[in-house]
């Protein structure tokens, strides 16, 4: 019963012998966001891998940035200490624990030329359970084209993330 209908519609379809346009095998550009986001995937992944080298090549590390850490520890007490690159680099090794931090939700992202920062609450975990969580602070360098870590600042707590 199909039949007449299918022959009647290719009957009156408009023949064409003209070609497709080319496809366009580059993706499309990704959004600027997405290039700010790039370099801290990497970061994340190169915590998880500890990976010192993954990490670092997303580091502006001539640029005189660090990172900086404002913990509250369980009994209340604030500590706030700062890491040269070097230093802190240097507790990413493989160990007998596996790392893993990830933005908890998704972070704000504001971008103003060269420049650029990224704010979000993240978690990290030890061997699979929550230890610390915060807000990561990412200030962000475009340079030569490619997006850099400038500084990393973050607060961390154990209370109120599960751990």
């Amino acid at each position: 019963m199909l039949a007449p209908f299918i022959a009647l519609f290719l009957a009156a379809a408009p023949q064409s012998t003209d070609k497709l346009p080319p496809a366009n095998p580059l993706p499309p550009p990704a959004s600027e966001e997405e290039q700010v986001m790039a370099p801290l995937r990497a970061w994340f992944a190169g915590i998880d891998a500890a990976d010192a080298n993954a990490i670092r090549a997303q580091l502006r590390i001539g640029g005189g940035g660090g990172a900086t850490v404002a913990a509250t520890r369980a009994n209340g007490e604030r500590i706030v200490r700062h890491l040269t690159w070097e230093e802190y680099l240097a507790n990413v090794k493989p160990g007998e624990h596996r790392y893993h931090e990830q933005f908890s939700g998704q972070p704000a992202i504001e971008i103003d030329g060269d420049i650029a920062m990224v704010w979000g609450d993240f978690t990290l975990s030890v061997d699979g359970k929550v230890a610390t969580c915060g807000v990561d602070h990412f200030d962000m360098v475009r340079e030569n084209g490619a997006w850099k870590v400038q500084n990393v600042t973050w607060s961390q707590r154990t209370t109120g993330c599960g751990a």
